[in-house]
């Protein structure tokens, strides 16, 4: 009988994702044409593993930290605003009857961000698979976000991505690469726009191995003569 990639998943996900978290390398990228610069990080937690009868959820909370930047007229880029939100997502997927494939969705749950958050509302459909021993997971929005441009105003855009979550020595390494689409409104016909991300690589934290300073061996202090 062949392997369930229902079970295969989950075995993966509670040996080497749920309860772990990653840090984002912090990256740039170019948006809107050039016009605006993006600086940030992330940092990943991942909980609230679900089974059902033919499929599971989980949950994805990300800490972004990070600034948006302007290109002026003669002084370079200017900072303009704050990346700065914890957003969640979940994961609702199913194993198809008809083809044993791993489908659904993943949806904006909430966000830290007291604007209005350019993902609010927003649904990605998502397929998993294992891979050469890495959980695969590619997300591709349904509909648009709303992303700013350089003016302030906003911009019909899709993003998707694809992560690549891998064990490396017992800890976890998650590989995202990101792609951006600009959306017409009216047709919802998708054109690849200019905007560059580099390849954001995670790494997981190990708390425990974080000495604290009432683990630590306390130095030894030499006294002075005649004290």
């Amino acid at each position: 009988m062949p392997k369930s990639e229902r079970t295969e998943a989950i075995k993966f996900l509670r040996k080497y994702i749920i309860g772990r978290t990653v840090v984002a390398e912090a990256v740039t990228t170019s948006d809107d044409g050039g016009r605006l610069a993006v600086a940030y990080e992330d940092q990943t937690f991942f909980n609230n593993l679900v089974e059902t009868a033919d499929g599971f959820s989980f949950d994805l909370t990300a800490l972004s930290r990070g600034t948006r930047f302007v290109k002026g007229d003669r002084r370079g880029f200017l900072a303009e605003g704050t990346l700065d939100a914890i957003r969640v997502y979940r994961y609702e997927i199913t194993e198809r009857k008809s083809s044993g494939e791993l489908v659904g969705y993943a949806r904006y749950v909430a966000s830290t961000n007291p604007q209005h958050d350019p993902f609010s509302g927003t649904c990605f459909l998502s397929r998993i698979s294992i891979a050469g021993g890495e959980f695969v997971v590619e997300d591709t929005q349904a509909g648009y976000c709303d992303f700013v441009s350089s003016d302030g105003s906003f911009r019909a855009v899709a993003s998707d991505g694809k992560y690549r979550y891998a064990p490396k020595r017992g800890k976890l390494v998650v590989y995202y690469q990101q792609a951006t689409f600009d959306v017409d409104p009216e047709t919802m016909r998708r054109t690849r726009t200019k905007d560059k991300f580099p390849l954001q690589v995670s790494r997981e934290i190990d708390f425990t191995a974080i000495e604290t300073d009432s683990d630590a061996r306390p130095a030894k202090v030499r006294r002075a003569k005649g004290t």
